[in-house]
């Protein structure tokens, strides 16, 4: 009787221990909680571009927004001014070539041509980079053909590792390379889910379905990143809409967050 007394007494006790710490407590408790908590990343495309139009009206967001800067044109360094000032997180918006003709002041002064070795593509981010003390990451302006090159693609998330920064694929081409280099490079892959301004539909209302959109996306996946844009491919609407939806997104129980946040999450994973 002695025994077996001793030996229930003993898996009482090993259920109690195991139970104990498969239960998180205090700070693990939080942090269990905060990462099953849905999150979702509004990338702002285009500022720094002549064209303004929405900056003013996006930037009274109370939520943090993740804005993405083009570098050496008009509004560059006054839209890094702002922007940091008003703490929200900034990548660069790094101009990269297309797999079409297109008139090469699209670009800007600085972009990464289709031909570019390696090493000169890492030359351009590094002075690119250099102009915003800070920067968490970075994106692509333009960008669909570089997007298909995998030797430069392989060369990106190289730049991105070394530098401790992330690489957005803002996927602005169905067919690309980006999704192999970041496997080939061991990097974490961090894509876009949904443009707000899909199919050249730069309406108040579209934008504001795709804002839900992307928020169910978040709450199917447990993240999601959207893209939208100041200036002309986007301006005030996309602005007015974003400003508007946040209230709901929030209610849907969805975190607006810095894409660092997100990023940092899956290096966790």
């Amino acid at each position: 009787m002695k025994k077996i007394f001793s030996i229930l007494t003993f898996s009482l006790s090993f259920v109690v221990l195991a139970v104990l710490f498969m239960i998180p407590s205090g700070k693990a408790k939080e942090q269990a909680s905060a990462s099953s908590e849905p999150k979702m990343s509004i990338v702002i495309d285009d500022f720094g571009s002549f064209d303004q139009s929405g900056v003013e009206t996006l930037l009274k967001a109370k939520v943090p927004l993740t804005c993405a800067i083009i570098p050496n044109v008009d509004n560059s360094e006054s839209n890094f001014e702002t922007v940091k000032k008003l703490g929200h997180e900034v990548i660069l918006h790094m101009p990269m070539q297309a797999h079409v003709n297109l008139p090469e002041d699209w670009y800007g002064p600085v972009y990464i041509a289709n031909h570019d070795s390696p090493e000169k593509a890492h030359e351009k981010l590094e002075k690119c980079i250099k102009q915003f003390p800070g920067v968490k990451g970075f994106n692509i302006h333009i960008g669909s053909g570089v997007s298909r090159n995998k030797t430069l693609m392989t060369a990106i998330y190289n730049f991105a590792k070394e530098h401790k920064l992330y690489f957005l694929d803002s996927r602005t081409i169905e067919t690309h390379a980006t999704e192999d280099a970041c496997k080939e490079t061991n990097s974490i892959y961090l894509g876009r889910d949904v443009f707000l301004e899909a199919d050249k539909n730069r309406s108040y209302a579209g934008v504001c379905f795709r804002l839900k959109e992307a928020a169910t996306i978040a709450k199917e996946k447990g993240y999601a990143i959207a893209i939208g844009h100041v200036g002309a491919e986007g301006g005030e609407n996309t602005a007015k809409a974003i400003l508007d939806t946040i209230p709901e997104i929030e209610k849907m129980g969805v975190k607006i967050v810095p894409l660092s946040e997100i990023y940092e999450n899956l290096k966790l994973k």
